[in-house]
């Protein structure tokens, strides 16, 4: 067996581990705003592909203090512009502004205190991007916009980043 192959069949095997410490319970967007600037002219020649500007922030909160059971929420800001920002027009012109909190009810499960902080900011949100995405992706569409694609967020690395600034 390759040393690649090894690598990766022992990281499956660390993430189905973090899996079975932490149990999923509902998922719910908790709360969403879209705004439309400047409605209904905005609407006249819009863009075949906006850009969409993402902010992600993940937040998990203890429900009680003597349960190991969580609230963690995916906190998304989305805003569309009708052209990428660039170094010469670094603010392009707004087509909407999207605000968005997806939360899910975690439990951890025989967590050593070294994983929680893992388990919490990195595997609970990585279980609810996806239907996050496509909640704000709907909001996107059904507000009358051309819908962008918004590819997977390494939560690790967010995490990382978060800790760097601290």
């Amino acid at each position: 067996m390759s040393e690649q192959e090894d690598t990766g069949k022992t990281g499956r095997s660390e993430r189905v581990a973090l899996e079975t410490l932490l149990v999923s319970g509902t998922q719910y967007l908790k709360s969403s705003s879209i705004a439309s600037v400047g409605a209904p002219e905005v609407f006249y020649n819009l863009p075949p592909r906006p850009h969409i500007g993402l902010r992600i922030d993940v937040n998990a909160r203890q429900l009680s203090e003597d349960q190991p059971n969580f609230e963690v929420s995916l906190v998304m800001q989305g805003i569309g512009y009708r052209t990428p920002p660039m170094p010469e027009m670094p603010e392009p012109e707004i087509l909407y502004k999207i605000d968005l909190t997806y939360s899910g009810l975690f439990a951890l499960q025989n967590a050593r205190q070294d994983m929680i902080e893992t388990l919490l900011l990195v595997e609970a949100p990585r279980q609810l991007f996806p239907s996050a995405r496509h909640l704000l992706l709907n909001l996107i569409r059904e507000s009358g916009f051309p819908v962008a694609n918004i590819q997977p967020v390494d939560f690790n690395a967010l995490m990382q980043s978060r800790r760097a600034k601290s």
